[in-house]
């Protein structure tokens, strides 16, 4: 078989091994679990009670986090990269191109959504996120250039959304009307 990511394949081999979830940290168990579209949603939804504020980021978050999506789909199509050596073993669907990971594009663009209304959410959020993205490369789903990629879209898309809509800001106190 001629293997076009010949490197990329040796530097998961360097980094990851063989991908195994046997043993794997706490770190590891977290970011597995981040990674899980349920884990965003039930965060969305304790986010959502919050208030009107907490409403409000929920709904950029979500309308980033779709829009990342439209977005790497058809790149998806254009690339029909082969998911990492391993993924079959670790029953990981290789039906699908692997490049961008469309996980990150939607992870990070949720996050940072949501920070552009709630900047105090940037540091929890990012720590989910990257352990989620870790996730990703660790289980042998994604090279770290597919996820390089999906962060990349996530970051086009934020930036459109805060230039096409900027973020609400509370007002103090004492400046209401």
């Amino acid at each position: 078989m001629a293997f076009r990511w010949r490197r990329e394949e040796a530097l998961m081999g360097r980094l990851v091994g063989v991908g195994s979830a046997q043993g794997a940290s706490f770190a590891s168990r977290a970011g597995d679990v981040c990674r899980q579209p349920w884990a965003w949603a039930a965060f969305a939804a304790a986010l959502s009670l919050t208030g009107p504020r907490g409403r409000r980021a929920v709904l950029r978050g979500t309308a980033c986090s779709a829009a990342a999506a439209l977005a790497h789909l058809p790149m998806k199509a254009i690339f029909r990269r082969p998911r990492p050596l391993g993924a079959a073993l670790l029953r990981t669907s290789r039906s699908t191109s692997s490049f961008p990971s469309g996980h990150t594009a939607s992870d990070l663009s949720f996050t940072l959504g949501v920070s552009q209304e709630i900047p105090a959410l940037i540091l929890p959020l990012s720590l989910a996120t990257m352990g989620s993205h870790a996730s990703l490369v660790r289980s042998r789903i994604h090279y770290p250039s597919d996820v390089i990629a999906g962060g990349m879209i996530a970051v086009a898309v934020n930036a459109a959304a805060w230039a096409l809509r900027p973020p609400r800001r509370p007002q103090p106190p004492g400046n209401r009307r």
